[in-house]
């Protein structure tokens, strides 16, 4: 479990990589303005998925190599097409449910340390100035982009990793 600590200067930063599902910020005399959210990685080759189902069909894809099992697949814009249940091989896989949204021969971003379903989408929010907050869902492998609010700069704050870190962050 590690912790940072970084100083707001009024201009749009970025923590360090995530080890771990979730995070505690705490601020001293100046709020910030947080948000977090979930790499994606470009995948090779392009894919196609139906809502209708869960296999995912690529074309000079690499799904055996690049991705894992558990891993988080979407389409480019970041909306989830689904969590991988098994690979069955370069160009085949499996998701856990029917996929999210179609993809016809197309890009795709994938994440494998997979993505908790509390944080599908990006959160934003405000964190006051001294306070702590100690169950902040980030996901495994991300950053956190910040802004100090109320027109202060040079007021630390800090991010704490909490919990175990997955043995992939699925991040390169």
């Amino acid at each position: 479990m590690a912790s940072y600590v970084y100083t707001g200067n009024l201009v749009s930063q970025q923590s360090a990589n995530i080890a771990t599902d979730k995070i505690r910020i705490s601020t001293t005399g100046v709020g910030i303005h947080a948000v977090t959210g979930y790499p994606r990685v470009a995948g090779t080759g392009t894919a196609t998925a139906a809502t209708n189902s869960a296999t995912v069909t690529g074309v000079g894809t690499a799904f055996n190599t690049q991705l894992s099992v558990g891993g988080w697949i979407g389409n480019t814009t970041g909306t989830t097409v689904g969590i991988i249940s098994s690979i069955a091989n370069a160009t085949s896989l499996t998701l856990t449910a029917n996929a999210g949204v179609a993809l016809s021969n197309v890009a795709y971003t994938f994440n494998n340390a997979g993505v908790p379903y509390a944080i599908a989408t990006q959160q934003s929010s405000i964190y006051s100035a001294n306070d702590s907050y100690n169950t902040v869902y980030c996901g495994q492998g991300n950053v956190v982009a910040f802004l100090t609010t109320g027109g202060g700069a040079g007021s630390e704050f800090s991010i704490t990793e909490l919990g175990a870190p997955h043995a992939n962050t699925g991040t390169q």
